[in-house]
């Protein structure tokens, strides 16, 4: 993977996202035998479990909630079918397109409604009253290029008090460098750690896979990025012990092992400095009192 000059722009991204859109659940949601295009990804479905525990636990039933970068939906449906009420957003129509076709199935038109908009353009939303909270899981803010426009505009969009949780992908992986040195393959197992944006794959169903241009960031990056709208009150690995999304065929080979280190990940994954060395880490910021 080369180092790309340039930043990636919004049309850039969109249309590799729709590409795989329609086949997004083939090769990322829960695994499903039956499913004609794929049979999902095991770890991206239980990373999806351990990120909507962290936001249910943060935005209580009731909560108004603005999601960024929505991806097919799995999220929004879920915390709306709880009785959250959602504005879903996504760079891609075609995934903002999937999002509102799964909450129409469920019933929950009334409760998801979706806006086809780049994170940072989250400004020009007006809403009729600030929201609870917000939150943009895995990755979705690693391929964005202004994260002071998120910034400001989630410090106009969320009350005062209220919760930005997010979940990006991290320059320091542990178990991405132990498992590339481990197969002789130095330079991706140090790829994070290069400064800058870098073209990473993203599959569909069928085989399908597109590229798109993506930064990682430290907790310390996002804590410079958020401040001072934001202050940092949480911060957990996703996952530490665990292997990362692509690895899944090995998890799945070593279901078993991975069961038993489940306590272990779940100790670790909050303590410093392991949590701060997962394939993602999930941050949780408080809104400050005042825009300041």
């Amino acid at each position: 993977m080369s180092e790309p000059d340039a930043f990636p722009s919004y049309q850039e991204t969109a249309r590799a996202f729709d590409r795989v859109a329609a086949d997004y659940d083939a090769a990322y949601g829960a695994p499903d035998p039956a499913r004609a295009n794929g049979d999902g990804n095991a770890v991206m479905a239980w990373m999806r479990q351990e990120s909507l525990a962290v936001l249910q636990d943060v935005f209580p039933p009731g909560s108004r909630l603005l999601e960024l970068g929505c991806g097919a939906g799995e999220e929004a449906v879920r915390l709306a079918a709880e009785g959250r009420d959602i504005l879903a957003t996504d760079i891609s129509p075609g995934m903002a397109a999937c999002t509102l076709a799964k909450a129409r199935a469920a019933g929950l038109s009334d409760c998801v409604r979706v806006v086809a908009l780049p994170a940072g353009g989250i400004a020009a939303l007006r809403p009729p009253e600030p929201f609870d909270g917000a939150y943009a899981s895995f990755g979705g803010l690693n391929c964005e290029p202004d994260l002071s426009a998120v910034a400001s505009g989630l410090a106009r969009l969320v009350r005062p008090g209220g919760a930005f949780v997010t979940s990006v992908m991290t320059r320091v992986c542990a178990f991405e460098i132990a498992w590339y040195m481990l197969h002789r393959q130095p330079r991706r197992a140090l790829r994070r750690l290069r400064r800058g944006w870098i073209s990473a794959p993203v599959a569909g169903g069928e085989g399908v896979q597109v590229s798109v241009l993506t930064r990682y960031f430290t907790v310390a990056d996002m804590r410079r990025a958020f401040a001072p709208h934001f202050t940092i009150e949480r911060v957990m690995a996703l996952p530490l012990l665990l292997p990362p999304p692509y690895a899944d065929p090995f998890f799945r080979r070593r279901a078993t092992m991975f069961a038993r280190m489940m306590p272990l990940e779940r100790y670790l994954r909050q303590k410093w400095p392991w949590r701060n060395w997962g394939d993602h880490v999930v941050i949780v910021l408080r809104r400050s009192s005042s825009i300041g």
